[in-house]
């Protein structure tokens, strides 16, 4: 089962994210928002996602061998009320060595996110704040969610 859940959220996730007025939402999974590689929600963006009943690591932009390649994100939607962190490490923890985290709490935007990392991993649950591995996660600052912010 969890192999069918990567392989549905990795396909769906490497779509190129588009206006999500019908948002996934099912007893296991669920879309809570979008990433973009510029910001003001322009440029390449793509759907994050958020497992129900555990709290998923959920590479970003793999390649043909199912690493992560990584996403430089300067905007961020998280449209339902959930956490999600990105790290530029793939195991979605902070206490790598040289990993850095971000975290967003939805529903919010964050317009500007000015960096230049590339996060190659991420995890989004209701709960994940109390996790050990979140430990030096920098919280970003964010604006109430616009259902219509970068939509077509």
């Amino acid at each position: 089962m969890n192999t069918l859940l990567f392989l549905v959220t990795f396909f769906v996730a490497s779509v190129v994210g588009l206006p999500h007025v019908g948002m996934i939402d099912t007893p296991l999974i669920r879309d809570v928002g979008l990433i973009f590689d510029d910001k003001f929600y322009k440029g390449n963006s793509t759907f994050i996602f958020e497992v129900r009943e555990k709290p998923v690591c959920i590479p970003l932009n793999v390649d043909s061998s199912s690493r992560p390649r990584g996403f430089n994100i300067k905007s961020v939607q998280v449209c339902k009320p959930t956490t999600c962190a990105f790290f530029t490490g793939e195991n979605c923890s902070s206490k790598s060595t040289g990993t850095f985290s971000v975290s967003c709490k939805g529903p919010g935007d964050v317009p500007n996110h000015k960096s230049d990392d590339v996060y190659k991993s991420y995890i989004c649950g209701d709960n994940i704040a109390r996790r050990e591995e979140l430990e030096g996660t920098k919280a970003l600052v964010t604006v109430p969610h616009d259902p219509n912010a970068g939509m077509v």
